[in-house]
């Protein structure tokens, strides 16, 4: 069946064309499996929430009717204005999203009221700079006013490291000395704390409340006061106040489908439950806002199993614009963007979870890093442009992750450029504990640091064939960092790549082959043409990296005589939704599955005896709130009791190499622990240790003239039923 519905319709109608529904409620009690609902254009003021799934061949189907736009707004408009005076206006404001509010006219989001004045642009506020401050103060000679004026207001503040920006409540106000006082968990941890320096804004305060375009909540009389865009009359506008924090819910649903659907000032959900949903041609803006919070999960939350995601634009957002978890999802040809201008932790695409590809696909603008990548798994990453990250930060990528297992994740043939950060600006940026990513084949440039960051420890990570071009030139040369000064890299490589500043990293991560240069011998870098010369010195120079998907002779992304490949959502290039991340087992990637146990379970591994998923150190030392140990394990380690075993077999090893097969084992009751490879049940190679600390076991073995199948064990060799041991990080690899 075919419904329509229409905000000029009647809800006692039959929902045809001729006689529509008027509500979003009333369609989607009706629609059953097969049944399609079309939307006629105006303005619908509730959340789409469809009350049955569908089956699989046979979905729910919501359309924009052809030729038209119909909008799904989280706003209530306001009325019964009243003239104040100074050219402002109040109205009664029905419902208080509290740090959620947010007010627009006409479409377009004002901004609460703040000091000092805002420049018009949320990623290039106006911001004061303290001149000193503490956990719970903030002293500035150009703030004015009285006692009373700040109280209850907001300090939206770039403290400390400047890594982020934080949010608190304003208590009180000393007029003689200028200062501040606030309250904020995070400000009394040091890398926070306000300083010298510090750039901030104060916002939510009547005494702010001065420029056209602003508004100002009175909480005490449930009133919104504003001064209309050019000293307008609000009448004469749609002055609309948030009023839902989710514009469409699809939590717990299987078999929908979205198809041009336009939506403002709120998300779109889903949850662990949601299976097989397809959105395409939707536009959802201003979809999460919140200063004092992160709100990530109030934007696209694409969560659950099976989703498709593509052609759609989705931008602007405090938080992540998109943040995608869950398993098998395809984000395909979208326009992402203006996410994060609260200036937190999460990008603006947040991606976490199993099996995802995410292609052809333009992001740019972020307050931070622009994908965040913490918890990412077994997908692929690919022809996406990536650009504009650190508007409002420090010491950030373009992607950042960190304590994740990558788990054979490719990122590859990606435009990444213009990160805009004052302080510390990367590409690729891998902070400590990250494992088991492949970085190859992207195109680099308008880094002012590293193109690619690898802090320690790390492990396993391929960083091969990228080529970059004005890079490192606001440092020119960055090591591999770790609080602790563990300078551990171990099985990482860096292979063929054509960078502008030198790579320092630890003696235990292979580079090869790389060419330094500020010109490697593109043919129009400038006109972004990154294919080689032919007498560029990078032709013919690379180390061979068997069984690649690319690569080839030649040193960097784009070979001799190729064309610099395009990326993004109109890069031209056809998108093919049948693929899938492929487990990539080629020469220098890890061979073992879930090695570092961040599924979270021990799939992949059988386990004899009492074997258990525990809670990893994090990065291991007193900076991650741990103490400070040899390594760090993340989010898990796996845990063996008494006399036990964990193996995993290893099919297909390449004939005639030389392997290294490595393991990070804590031996807690001092029993013996070892480290062995089992080839036709014989053990080929073993290692052990009974040290209560965390100790790697390594050793080498060469397969024979033919293919071989492995087991690799770990095993605890004790009679005592209550001993314990902890595993994490373990590889098998191509020997250096």
């Amino acid at each position: 069946m075919e419904y329509f519905v229409s905000p000029d319709g009647k809800d006692d109608n039959p929902g045809t064309l001729e006689s529509p529904f008027q509500t979003l409620a009333r369609v989607a009690a009706v629609l059953q499996p097969g049944d399609s609902c079309l939307l006629r254009n105006g303005v619908y003021r509730e959340t789409l929430r469809p009350e049955n799934s569908g089956k699989p061949g046979q979905p729910i189907t919501y359309h924009a009717f052809p030729g038209e736009t119909p909008i799904l707004s989280a706003g209530d408009s306001l009325r019964d204005w009243r003239c104040e005076a100074d050219g402002r206006w109040s109205a009664p404001m029905p419902v208080d999203l509290e740090d959620g509010n947010q007010i627009f006219a006409d479409g377009r989001m004002l901004t609460e009221a703040r000091w000092p004045k805002d420049s018009g642009d949320l990623f290039q506020p106006a911001r004061a700079t303290a001149s000193a401050g503490s956990p719970t103060s903030l002293t500035d000679p150009a703030i004015s006013g009285e006692i009373d004026s700040w109280n209850g207001a907001l300090l939206w503040c770039l403290g400390g490291h400047k890594w982020i920006c934080w949010a608190g409540e304003i208590t009180a106000f000393d007029p003689a000395s200028h200062t501040l006082s606030f309250t904020c968990k995070m400000a009394a941890t040091h890398w926070y704390t306000p300083v010298e320096g510090s750039e901030y804004v104060l916002m939510g305060a009547k005494a702010a409340l001065s420029q056209p375009g602003e508004w100002w909540f009175d909480r005490t009389a449930g009133r919104i006061w504003i001064i209309p865009p050019d000293d307008g009359n609000p009448a004469t506008l749609d002055i609309e106040a948030r009023a839902r924090r989710t514009a469409i819910d699809l939590s717990g649903l299987r078999h929908i489908h979205l198809h041009g659907l336009h939506f403002r000032g709120a998300g779109l959900r889903t949850d662990d439950a949601s299976r097989h949903l397809r959105f395409e041609g939707l536009r959802g803006e201003y979809v999460a806002h919140s200063y004092l919070r992160d709100a990530s999960d109030e934007g696209i939350l694409i969560a659950g199993a099976n989703h498709v995601i593509r052609g759609c634009d989705f931008g602007y957002s405090s938080g992540s614009v998109v943040r995608l978890q869950g398993r098998h999802h395809k984000l395909l040809g979208n326009h992402i963007h203006h996410g994060n201008y609260g200036g937190l932790w999460r990008g603006t695409l947040s991606l976490s979870g199993r099996r995802h590809v995410v292609a052809h696909n333009s992001i740019h603008h972020s307050g931070r890093d622009l994908l965040s990548v913490h918890g990412l798994m077994e997908s692929l990453v690919e022809h996406n442009d990536l650009s504009h990250a650190g508007w409002l930060t420090h010491d950030l990528g373009i992607t950042y992750g960190h304590d994740t297992d990558f788990a054979g994740t490719l990122i590859r043939r990606n435009h990444v450029h213009d990160c805009v950060a004052q302080g510390l600006a990367e590409g690729i940026y891998f902070d400590h504990c990250s494992h088991n990513a492949i970085v190859y084949e992207n195109l680099i440039w308008n880094i002012p640091d590293m193109p690619i960051q690898v802090n320690n420890p790390g492990h396993f990570n391929l960083i091969a064939h990228n080529s970059c071009y004005r890079t490192n030139t606001g440092r020119p040369e960055i090591p591999s960092f770790d609080h602790s000064h563990r300078q551990d890299l171990f099985g990482c490589r860096f292979l063929n790549n054509l960078v502008n500043g030198p790579f320092s990293l630890p003696d235990n991560a292979a580079v090869e082959s790389n060419l330094v240069s500020p010109d490697p011998g593109y043919a129009d870098a400038g006109a972004l043409d990154f294919a080689l010369r032919p007498d560029s010195p990078t032709v013919g120079a690379s180390t061979p990296i068997p069984d690649m998907d690319g690569g080839g002779p030649d040193l960097g992304a784009v070979p001799r005589d190729q064309t610099t490949w395009p990326a993004g959502r109109n890069s031209g290039i056809p998108i093919d939704e049948s693929v899938e991340w492929e487990r990539p087992n080629w020469t220098y990637t890890n061979r073992l599955i879930n090695a570092a146990f961040e599924f979270g379970t021990a799939e992949g591994w059988q386990t004899v005896g009492a074997a258990e998923i525990v809670d990893g150190n994090g990065w291991g030392n007193k900076v991650a709130g741990t103490e400070e140990a040899p390594t760090g394990t993340s989010r898990h380690e796996l845990q063996l009791t008494g006399a036990a075993a964990l193996e995993q077999a290893v099919v297909e090893l390449p004939a005639n190499t030389r392997f290294q097969l490595s393991a990070w084992v804590k031996s807690i009751s001092a029993a013996r622990v070892t480290l062995e490879l089992v080839i036709d049940g014989l053990s080929l190679v073993r290692a052990e240790s009974s040290d209560p600390q965390w100790t790697r076991l390594a050793v080498e073995f060469q397969t024979g003239p033919i293919p071989t199948s492995a087991l690799v064990v770990v095993r605890q060799e004790t009679d005592d039923g209550e001993a314990r041991m902890r595993i994490d990080n373990l590889g098998l690899v191509e020997a250096n």
